[in-house]
């Protein structure tokens, strides 16, 4: 007796994840591609006039209201975006050399971009407080409020993603193999010109050096756009 068994077609299933993750790591790669433009804008409008002092900064603040809220408003908003988008960076390692470290330093400059996100809201009382009481006054209020060990820790933790951040980030990718090493110049580069431009073109060579600095971010998130 013969037994006929019925042919089977086979059916290679397609990860009901993969849409979202294709949409989650397009949505990072936006977010890297912003926040570097938020970030420039937010420093070349920072209010003009301090003078290197406590009291001289927090009278800069209170002299012009309007751009001190859109300076630090920018600001803010492009760390928000920056601590969201970093998190998706790990999706551009294909093998297993680098992915720990990559995701331990996407977590970590996540973590230091929302330390300084959250401190900007400071920028809003020194204007406040400017506004309210005398010059050296108001510059002693601020520096008691700024030296306090809760807002140092957040202060120090927002200058190692402000200083180092893209770097790490690149350094991690590139050992991964998942970009190369050339973007490390960047911010290398920019680091140097804000030693040079900001005396050159003020607030615009800040925003500039800066910008330079944050470059890789265009690449990373460019490639997480077309990640696939």
């Amino acid at each position: 007796m013969t037994t006929l068994d019925a042919p089977t077609t086979a059916i290679t299933p397609t990860p009901a994840t993969a849409p979202r993750r294709n949409l989650l790591t397009s949505a990072g790669g936006i977010a890297l591609i912003a926040s570097p433009l938020l970030l420039a804008g937010g420093m070349a409008t920072i209010p003009p006039g301090e003078d290197g002092t406590t009291a001289g900064y927090v009278a800069s603040l209170a002299a012009t209201p309007w751009l001190t809220g859109l300076s630090a408003g920018l600001l803010h908003y492009s760390w928000v975006l920056f601590a969201l988008g970093v998190l998706a960076v790990p999706a551009l390692v294909r093998g297993s050399r680098g992915r720990g470290v990559v995701g331990v330093v996407a977590v970590a400059m996540s973590f230091c971009a929302i330390q300084i996100s959250g401190l900007l809201l400071g920028d809003w009382h020194a204007m406040a407080v400017g506004r309210a009481v005398p010059r050296e006054q108001a510059g002693a209020i601020f520096e008691a409020a700024t030296t306090d060990l809760w807002t140092t820790t957040w202060l120090w933790s927002g200058k190692l993603v402000g200083f180092a951040g893209v770097a790490l980030v690149v350094i991690a990718l590139a050992w991964a193999r998942s970009v190369s090493w050339w973007l490390l110049a960047l911010p290398v580069l920019g680091t140097a010109s804000m030693m040079v431009l900001p005396m050159l073109l003020g607030n615009a060579g800040i925003a500039l050096g800066m910008l330079i600095s944050v470059g890789p971010l265009f690449v990373i998130g460019a490639k997480l756009v077309r990640q696939r």
